[in-house]
């Protein structure tokens, strides 16, 4: 699959778990690597992370996902390193950063993480706000972020990102 078929597929790709939640309108996965990226540039600097390689990765973290489909998070834990593979598919550039976001060793790996989950908290309040029962969602990626901002690097981001979620 070339870099502009992976695209397009992640621009039309609907996220799986809100779909299963009965979303049908879901946002698709380009919309949120988006949201993600955007969040991370105004957070990386705040931990003396790259903001341009922290959007980066945040932007691409799902790319794979054009190779695989979207798969559901309580399965995707078991199976990142398919991430990888597809990722090579794409392209080998798009697979050291997804690698990097996997390994989540970097300050700017960590940072990008974070904005996943914070794009997906940030959007399961969306859909709570108009009828939509995604309280599991939010609760599980509120619980998520406040975990990650209890680690030293990340904790810094607590004044920024705990706004968000409300």
């Amino acid at each position: 699959m070339d870099i502009i078929d992976a695209v397009n597929a992640v621009k039309c790709l609907r996220r799986t778990g809100w779909m299963q939640l009965g979303i049908p309108d879901a946002e698709t996965v380009a919309e949120h690597s988006f949201e993600a990226a955007i969040l991370a540039i105004e957070l990386a600097p705040i931990v003396g992370a790259n903001p341009e390689k922290t959007a980066v990765l945040a932007l691409v973290h799902d790319l794979p996902e054009a190779v695989m489909g979207d798969i559901p998070r309580w399965t995707s834990s078991r199976i990142n390193r398919i991430d990888v593979e597809a990722a090579i598919e794409i392209g080998p550039n798009i697979a050291g950063l997804v690698s990097e976001f996997l390994d989540g060793k970097t300050i700017e790996a960590k940072v990008a993480r974070l904005c996943d989950l914070l794009s997906t908290n940030i959007q399961a309040k969306r859909y709570l706000s108009v009828g939509y029962d995604v309280t599991r969602i939010e609760e599980e990626t509120r619980r998520q972020v406040l975990e990650m901002l209890e680690n030293t690097e990340l904790a810094p981001l607590r004044k920024k990102v705990e706004p968000l979620m409300d």
